[in-house]
């Protein structure tokens, strides 16, 4: 039977864009851990937040060398392995280079770590490699920021988006359809749009707010954000109001060269392409949906259900 230190440690979770990439492990967990909307680390088996050494990460590189050699791209996780500090980072970044021919290297990066990093530090990681940050972005409304526990606010990520932008760094925002509830969506939307046409990320994938709970067969475990709903501060979103908050999203967002995916599965209405040449299209899609019967939609609603 082969060891646990014979095989590299897994992630907990990974963006559904890096399927192909090497997946490297350099922190476990999620620090910050207090977004209402979330709690998904935990509910996974993963309750704690810990660095990993550099020499742990080093061997799990060795090991993913004999597994998969001729590996292109690279993703660094868990939730914030840009916690494990500049140094500790770019020594397995720079490693990792020397090992493998990687075409891109990833990571997801929470906005306020990069802030407290700097312009300095950021520009380091870019040298020591690193090509792209997946970005929690969620919202780009202060007030469904604070709400969630999000820890950033737009201020914030544009400060940080200008430095990235310098670097060379590419940005990938997640956006979360539902975030602001039935009460505040158009307020979500319409905030989270205006600071993507100003910042104007490479990507932005959408996702749909996940109410996990006992159905979804996480034996134990529910979303935190059930507490503010059976308090009644919280109403959440429709299905149908969902598709509409991601139509008012795409219509609110000007033609930039940002290329929008819909790259998870539960996403009512998937849809995807470049600002700039496909909006209409994307629109147009979203429509044709919408105008079908309501037992139609129900229906499919119904099918596509909630999962991770």
């Amino acid at each position: 039977m082969t060891s646990q230190k014979d095989m590299p440690e897994m992630l907990t979770i990974r963006p559904p864009s890096e399927w192909r990439s090497l997946l490297v492990r350099v922190t476990r967990g999620c620090k910050w851990n207090r977004c209402r909307f979330c709690g998904i680390y935990p509910a996974l088996g993963q309750s704690s937040f810990s660095i990993r050494t550099v020499a742990e990460v080093k061997h799990d590189i060795d090991l993913l060398r004999l597994l998969r050699p001729s590996a292109e791209t690279a993703f660094f996780g868990d939730a914030d392995p840009l916690e494990a500090g500049v140094d500790a980072f770019s020594e397995i970044a720079v490693y990792l280079r020397q090992v493998f021919l990687i075409k891109r290297l990833t990571c997801y990066a929470r906005a306020s770590t990069l802030y407290r990093l700097k312009e300095e530090s950021i520009h380091l990681l870019a040298r020591a490699g690193l090509n792209r940050v997946h970005i929690g972005l969620e919202s780009g409304d202060p007030e469904t920021l604070r709400f969630q526990r999000k820890g950033l606010s737009p201020k914030m990520v544009r400060q940080v988006s200008q430095w990235l932008k310098q670097a060379g760094i590419e940005i990938s925002f997640y956006v979360l359809l539902g975030l602001g509830g039935r009460d505040h969506w158009q307020q979500h939307i319409e905030k989270t749009a205006a600071l993507i046409n100003e910042i104007e990320p490479e990507f932005v994938r959408i996702r749909r707010l996940w109410l996990y709970g006992d159905e979804t067969g996480i034996a134990g475990a529910e979303c935190p954000l059930w507490r503010e709903i059976r308090a009644g501060s919280f109403i959440p979103q429709t299905a149908e109001g969902s598709v509409l908050e991601m139509r008012l999203l795409l219509a609110r967002l000007d033609r930039l060269s940002t290329f929008v995916a819909c790259d998870h599965q539960n996403n009512y209405v998937n849809v995807s392409g470049t600002l700039k040449e496909d909006r209409d299209e994307m629109l147009a899609e979203i429509d044709s949906f919408l105008v079908l019967p309501s037992e139609e939609r129900q229906a499919h609603y119904e099918e596509v259900g909630s999962q991770i």
